[in-house]
């Protein structure tokens, strides 16, 4: 058996303590990179996970519209605006490239933009038109063409995707119509029950209620039970609205407005009223409606 000076064995001694400790060190790494791993990430993956959307009603502001605006000519005669209430458009690309700049001199200080349509369809100039409103000091909104032929989640996700949560927009809108691509009529029990897939769906992550538009023949069809607890848009020519809570008024389909070629929707809005309307009370969540099939 050898034997060693005290100084060969002092040697040892140190580079034992040195590679056991090496060793513990590695065996750490692994250990926290494992458990990491199991916990999809630990601290890493907390930081990067976003917090749950809130809405703030006290940023839902739009500027008054001026007394000697150019917008005000697209009002009905004898009409003028009430203190709470400004003037607004709403397009999509079928209006094609819009001025904002010169939407906003004549007046104007929100537009409801078309983002999508059923499924699978993101309207191509919606981003443009976004970001030009807001550059514009032009307060926009995010609204949805509902469709017949795909399912209610299916068409919030592709909403929420191309239009989500923003505190600086006004809340976002459900247009229930009959035009366009899809044909489909199903009963009554049915086509609700995917209206309300689509707001259960929107409203909790926006944190508002939606607002609603419909045509004449869908509420002939169909009634319009979804409106209930919620803010209506409603289009009346020549007159203000009948129904006295109204949130968003359509005034025409034809109006003139700076900066866009052609006839555009023009629009009033009470942003005090849309503000109350489209608040979610503590506690409560999505709404659904029993309908019955008409005989």
């Amino acid at each position: 058996m050898p034997r060693f000076t005290p100084e060969q064995v002092r040697r040892r001694q140190i580079v034992a303590g040195s590679l056991a400790l090496l060793l513990v060190l590695v065996i750490g790494g692994c250990s926290v990179s494992v458990i990491r791993g199991l916990g999809g990430g630990g601290q890493e993956a907390a930081k990067s996970d976003p917090a749950p959307f809130a809405a703030d009603d006290a940023a839902m502001e739009v500027a008054a519209t001026s007394t000697d605006a150019a917008a005000l000519e697209n009002l009905p005669a004898e009409t003028t605006l009430a203190p709470d209430e400004v003037m607004g458009i709403d397009v999509s690309a079928h209006q094609e490239e819009i001025d904002w700049a010169a939407v906003a001199s004549d007046g104007y200080g929100f537009a409801y933009i078309k983002a999508t349509e059923g499924a699978g369809f993101v309207d191509s100039r919606f981003q443009e038109n976004w970001d030009g409103a807001q550059a514009a000091g032009v307060v926009p909104g995010a609204y949805h063409y509902f469709t017949l032929c795909s399912s209610g989640a299916d068409q919030a996700q592709d909403f929420l995707a191309a239009a989500p949560p923003d505190d600086s927009a006004l809340p976002p809108a459900l247009d229930l119509e009959f035009d366009g691509a899809c044909e489909e009529r199903p009963g009554a029990v049915d086509a609700q029950a995917e209206v309300d897939a689509f707001t259960a769906i929107v409203e909790e992550a926006w944190g508002r209620r939606l607002l609603i538009y419909s045509s004449s023949e869908w509420r002939d069809h169909y009634g319009l039970p979804v409106t209930d607890s919620r803010p209506d848009w409603l289009f009346s020519a020549g007159s203000r609205p009948k129904q006295g809570d109204w949130a968003v008024w359509q005034l025409r389909f034809d109006g003139t407005v700076s900066g866009v070629s052609g006839g555009v929707d023009i629009d009033v809005a009470r942003i005090e009223v849309l503000r109350e309307h489209s608040a979610i009370p503590d506690g409560e969540g999505a709404i659904g409606h029993e309908v019955e099939e008409k005989s």
